[in-house]
């Protein structure tokens, strides 16, 4: 997997939690929102930098970190 495609996966973890939390906490849905806008807004990571970039998937893959690692509220499962 690219840093790119990484990038990509945790821009969108970190949209889709904000969007979680904007439904279930209504009352924090206009920050939610700033989230959403602020990693819209980020730029994608340089070519030249991709070898010099930390294991991104060491970070991700950690035991409590990562799209693939969230568990969902009691509630909801």
């Amino acid at each position: 997997m690219t840093t790119s495609t990484q990038w990509q996966r945790t821009l969108d973890a970190v949209v889709e939690l904000a969007e979680e939390i904007a439904r279930l906490a209504p009352d924090c849905a206009d920050r939610a929102v700033q989230i959403v806008r602020l990693i819209r807004a980020v730029d994608p990571p340089d070519r030249e930098l991709e070898g010099d970039a930390l294991a991104v998937d060491d970070v991700l893959d950690g035991p409590d970190v990562g799209p693939l690692r969230r568990s969902r509220p009691a509630d909801l499962a």
